[in-house]
């Protein structure tokens, strides 16, 4: 997300869809990774209805936008959608670009969600991004979003469409919970049978930066396997844990995969995760000991009120911890929850970075300025992995453990590192 205000003559080229080339790598996108600067907050998701043209369905909230008296029509909110597929964040070249128009009237809490559809064209095989502005055309800002594009073979991810089955409504996120029911197709209705795979596994959370983190490799052989049939009359509930991967051809790993996490996902709610979750800025001792006493509760409660040392001091860290968990959970999320990632266990001690470089095959983030020597450097190449397209591990180096440990030291002192 970038934030931009326009005058009246840039907002009126934007609108007719003029759009100056740039390559993305090259521009500081820190602000996808800084929830309190984002003025609109929209969830997308992407489907391949046809061989070469793609549905971007956009979840908006309207009272995000601001409302005016448009003459005889009441007070509506007026917004656009501008769209421009590119080839990769470092291409500038425009594969094919599209938008559209819309308005919101009053709404109340049961209204005010919209869903929006905005159709693009995918001219070729490949992996891409969708380059996409949302536009509040009374207050005349606009924030800029961007979307992987998974077009690399017949049973890409967008291949598959989620629907909830109480509202026929597109799923516009990668996790379920036990309550959900929802039902799973695949584009092409030739295909009679989808193959599901079930992997309960318990991933190892991520090592400090300054230690070198060895992973076993992935047991593909799933713990159970079932099929459903590709007519939409199958309605689906996991209360179990794990990740769900649906393939149409099991010759290959490719697939649409969906997590099922703890209840309360993506926030922190028992005693237990509220433990688990502390592991970066405990000893393994402390650690022990919390995990292990019998009255958890207490246990938590002592722990941060010794740090914060006292009530008002206490619910302020606590809030700023759990907060990072819970947005990490949100950004970082795939094959395991995203908190326990590299980039989750970076985000939660360190704090939203202030520059963020994005690549078709990695994030480089930065804590201060550029090309400055006293700034702390992170650099998350991407894991070729078929589960999800957002899994970034951490190149690690002993250089970065004077950092960690005056990070944690500011936590363990009552102070949040970053703020």
């Amino acid at each position: 997300m970038r934030l931009r205000i326009f005058g009246a003559v840039c907002m009126m080229i934007l609108l007719a869809g003029c759009y100056g080339s740039r390559e993305i790598s090259s521009e500081n996108l820190s602000s996808l990774y800084h929830q309190g600067e984002h003025l609109f907050h929209p969830e997308f998701s992407v489907y391949h209805f046809t061989p070469d043209s793609a549905h971007l369905f956009i979840k908006l909230n309207t009272e995000e936008f601001l409302k005016i008296r448009q003459a005889d029509d009441g007070f509506l909110a007026l917004f656009s959608i501008r769209c421009r597929l590119v080839e990769s964040y470092e291409s500038s070249v425009t594969l094919d670009s599209t938008g559209a128009d819309f308005s919101a009237g009053p709404a109340n809490e049961q209204t005010k969600m919209k869903l929006l559809i905005v159709d693009f064209k995918v001219p070729k095989q490949g992996d891409f991004l969708l380059s996409c502005s949302v536009i509040d055309r009374n207050k005349k800002v606009i924030e800029d979003f961007y979307i992987n594009v998974a077009h690399n073979s017949r049973q890409s991810r967008q291949n598959f469409l989620a629907t909830s089955a109480a509202t026929g409504l597109p799923l516009m996120r990668n996790y379920i919970s036990a309550t959900d029911s929802f039902r799973i197709s695949f584009r092409d209705y030739e295909v009679k049978k989808i193959f599901v795979r079930m992997y309960t596994r318990h991933f190892p959370l991520a090592a400090p930066p300054y230690s070198f983190d060895i992973h076993n490799d992935f047991d593909y052989k799933p713990d159970s396997s079932f099929t459903i049939t590709n007519d939409d009359s199958t309605v689906l509930n996991f209360p179990s844990e794990g990740i769900y991967h649906f393939q149409v051809d099991t010759s290959s790993y490719d697939g649409l995969s969906l997590y099922r996490f703890n209840g309360g996902f993506p926030a922190v709610t028992t005693p237990d995760q509220m433990i688990e979750a502390t592991r970066y800025i405990t000893s393994k001792k402390e650690f022990e000991e919390l995990s292990t006493n019998p009255q958890k509760k207490v246990a938590v409660d002592k722990f941060w009120l010794d740090i914060g040392g006292n009530p008002d001091r206490t619910r302020t860290l606590i809030k700023k911890y759990y907060s990072r968990i819970q947005e990490a959970n949100r950004l970082f999320s795939s094959f395991t929850e995203g908190w326990r990632t590299d980039r989750g266990m970076v985000y939660i001690v360190f704090g939203p970075p202030n520059f963020v470089y994005k690549s078709s095959t990695s994030e480089s983030w930065i804590y201060g300025q550029p090309n400055n020597a006293m700034s702390l450097n992170f650099f998350f190449p991407r894991v070729n992995n078929p589960f999800t397209d957002n899994d970034f591990s951490l190149s690690r180096a002993p250089i970065y453990e004077s950092s960690w440990f005056r990070a944690v030291d500011l936590w363990r002192e009552g102070r949040a590192f970053g703020y």
